[in-house]
Order: C-alpha cells, then structure tokens, then sequence
C-alpha cells in the first residue's frame, strides 16, 4: 500500500471552485486509482467513469422533489450522465487533462511519486528484507553448529528481556536507516514551502511562460526564504505577485532559487513604485533614468551570469 500527496489546502485553488464538491471527490479517488496501479497520473476513461457511484447523489436530487422518484428517470440511467458530466467538469477545470483511451491528472508528476520510484522503493526494500533474512539464518546456522561443540560455553545466548513496553514503536524508530545508514526516503511536506512553489509556478504559467516544474532546489530556496532569512510567509507570496506584474522581473524571475536571491531588490523597487530603482544613488552613478537603466543592466547580466552556472 503507498499514499498519495494532497496538501490541507488544496481546495482553497480556484481550480477546485470551478469543478465543484462531484468533482473534487472524482479528482481524488483517480490520483489514488492512478497511484495504486502505477500509471503516473493516466485514468482509462471508462474506468475514470466507474471510480465512484454517483448514484447516491442523483437519488438525493431526485428525492428532493417527491414526484422525483416515481415521474423521473431511473437512476441507472441517468448516473453514467452524471459521471461523464463530472469528469467534463475537471477537464475544464484545469485538474484532468482528456488524452487518447482517458483522462491524464494535471502535473501529477509534480507531486506524486512515478510508477519508476515507487518500483525501485520496492526492490530496495524487498532487497534489505532479504539481505536481513540471510543474516539472520546465518547468525541462528552458526549458534546453532557451535551449540552442539559445547552446550556449555557455546551455547546460545538467552538475553535479558527488553525492558521497553512499546516493541513495536521500538521497531517503527528504528527502521531502515539504522540497518543500511541512509535517511528517511521521504521528509515531511512542508505546506508553505509548497504553497510558495506553487504559487510562483502558476504565476509564470499565468503570464504565458512554460509552466516550470518544482525541483528540491524551489523547495530549499523557500525554506530558506522562510527560516534562515526570516521572511513571513505573506511577504514571499506578495513578492511573487508584486514581481509577476511587473514588465521587467516577471522576464527575470522564473524560479524559486532566483527569488530568494533578488528579493530584496523586489522589496525595495516595489516600495518606490518602479523596478530596479534603488534606495539612495551612490556617488558616481548616472542620475534620473539614466542611472535606473544602468542597474537594469548590471541585473541582467547577473541573472545571466547566474543561468550559466
């Protein structure tokens, strides 16, 4: 059994609106289908119209009339109606994508682990299970040979009990990075780090770009905007507005990394209402529009330098 990813607040996506209470139900139970049958996000249409019996709800509206039940359509035929109704209804929502033989889940990839890493996760744990086993039968092989040598001084070895009452947290604590050294496969989900990724990815979209994908380095960029820097949740989210409708840094800032690092700048230009405009002019720059185009292009060829890399 393996889970699916769903942040607690998904439904505030205008995305969820517009498909309604149907649709989002239809919406999870095909990220789960598509999750447990490995097919990274794609739904067969005949099965994404089987998911769920929406025919609890067409009795609700048909009972909500009395002549419902007895004058109306049988409910039979009218639930596979509302069923292709509700699968519309993502479609258009942005949250179904219709694909040839079905329907593909919009950016699962972006969330939810590939049919890829979910078989490797497998093997690797079905391969430490069994490297365990192996040593193990071969520990009780050798207690046992040098039982029969001497039961006296080679015998096995009855430990005292374990004096912790919970074996079975016991177990959980101290799991496979205690046997093969390596940390959790999955740390927590951080829902404001999500949501600023989130939120910078649909803007880019929003303004006509290729929607970029969310990488581990958007995810430590913003946990850094967050904890190491101090920056309140609702100042990056307006920075990545502010910088958005902007002519000139919505060109500039495509990713999460690139935020953090011109923060500041976004901070001060949207505080003196134009971009790129600095605090104070130092000696020796150009005054007036001359010395706001020169740091225009001094940014842009740090943003050049900083795409090389």
């Amino acid at each position: 059994m393996a889970w699916v990813r769903i942040s607690d607040d998904f439904y505030d996506h205008p995305k969820f609106d517009a498909a309604g209470s149907l649709g989002i139900a239809l919406w999870a139970a095909g990220l789960a289908w598509s999750n447990r049958n490995l097919t990274d996000g794609f739904i067969p249409r005949k099965t994404a119209l089987r998911l769920l019996d929406f025919e609890d709800a067409v009795e609700a509206v048909s009972n909500s009339d009395r002549n419902g039940v007895t004058n109306g359509p049988r409910n039979g035929y009218v639930t596979p109606e509302v069923a292709r109704f509700v699968a519309d209804r993502l479609v258009k929502a942005g949250l179904w994508e219709e694909v040839e033989g079905g329907f593909a889940i919009h950016d699962y990839l972006d969330y939810q682990k590939s049919a890829a890493q979910i078989t490797a996760e497998r093997d690797k744990n079905a391969a430490r299970q069994k490297a365990f086993r192996d040593r193990r039968g071969s520990a009780k092989g050798s207690s046992s040979r040098n039982a029969h040598r001497n039961g006296v001084t080679n015998g096995p070895v009855t430990h005292a009990p374990n004096p912790n009452p919970n074996p079975t947290e016991e177990k959980r604590t101290t799991s496979s990075s205690s046997e093969d050294g390596e940390p959790p496969t999955d740390p927590p989900i951080r829902h404001d780090v999500e949501r600023v990724c989130r939120a910078l990815a649909d803007a880019v979209a929003v303004n006509g770009s290729r929607k970029p994908t969310i990488t581990k380095g958007w995810r430590d960029a913003a946990r850094l905007m967050l904890d190491k820097d101090g920056i309140a949740l609702d100042d990056v989210l307006g920075a990545i507005r502010w910088s958005q409708a902007d002519e000139f840094w919505r060109a500039n800032v495509l990713s999460v990394p690139t935020l953090r690092k011109q923060y500041d700048r976004l901070r001060l230009a949207a505080q003196r209402g134009r971009p790129g405009s600095s605090v104070a002019h130092h000696q020796g720059q150009l005054p007036g529009t001359d010395s706001r185009v020169a740091e225009h292009y001094d940014l842009m060829n740090e943003l050049l330098a900083e795409g090389s890399n």
